[in-house]
């Protein structure tokens, strides 16, 4: 199967440019499909209750707590099995992004106990069937031995999150002001701008390098298209619906 046939694409014409055009194309599709989701209607609603939407960004707060740390070790790994031919300065940029991203799992977690969630059990339970699979996403990168899929798959990653986090950040500044809570999307809403370009240069560097490689950032992108952003962040919304529920059988 090439990406001709799996999605519409030639990758083998593909230049660096036209392959980040590509990524910014299906981001802006990925952030349509958010914006009619009922998770963003919750966060993003003037009329929603605020402890509704505060239990809704404590729930995806904690599906960041349970996938990153995997998210990161499959990264550096996949790192780790890039060709020996590739100039250092590369491995020491992507190197360096990951140290970055290394304790934004702890970030995520300040927050999720800011809005009342509690840290024992954020640290003690399973992951949530849609934390594994992004888990098992990154994972599988590093099984396939194929690191080429990871620059596509972090794209979405440090692409989306920046417009994602300043559209919620300036939402809840309008409707609330500041409260606690907000570190992880304060920080990623400006952050992760730099980490764009950054990624956004190697990938064309790279692309220039090993053009026959294309068609493994196409798929590393789809891949984790597949089970990100939507996914997660549903199941933060399914979760923070049956809380009054579980409270309640609690109670009784």
């Amino acid at each position: 199967m090439t990406t001709l046939e799996e999605f519409g694409i030639d990758a083998t014409r593909m230049s660096g440019d036209a392959l980040l055009a590509r990524f910014d194309a299906r981001i802006k599709t990925i952030l349509a499909d958010v914006q009619r989701s009922p998770v963003w209607a919750a966060v993003m609603s003037n009329d929603e209750p605020l402890d509704v939407v505060i239990d809704v960004l404590r729930e995806i707060y904690l599906e960041i707590v349970m996938y990153q740390p995997d998210a990161i070790e499959g990264a550096i790994a996949a790192i780790a099995q890039f060709p020996r031919t590739m100039p250092v300065i590369w491995f020491e940029e992507m190197l360096h992004h990951q140290v970055e991203e290394f304790d934004h799992g702890e970030m995520a977690l300040r927050d999720y106990i800011a809005l009342g969630g509690d840290e024992q059990e954020a640290r003690a339970r399973r992951q949530s069937p849609s934390a594994f699979a992004v888990a098992a996403m990154w994972h599988n990168i590093v099984h396939d031995r194929d690191p080429f899929l990871y620059l596509g798959a972090v794209y979405l990653f440090e692409g989306l999150t920046p417009i994602i986090t300043g559209q919620v950040k300036d939402h809840l500044n309008n409707r609330i002001g500041s409260f606690q809570g907000l570190e992880f999307i304060g920080h990623h809403a400006t952050a992760d701008l730099e980490h764009t370009r950054q990624i956004q240069q190697l990938i064309r560097e790279i692309v220039a390098h090993y053009p026959d490689n294309v068609e493994s950032l196409i798929y590393g992108f789809e891949y984790f298209a597949h089970v990100y952003p939507l996914p997660v962040w549903t199941a933060a919304l399914q979760r923070a619906r049956r809380r009054p529920t579980i409270a309640r059988l609690a109670a009784e």
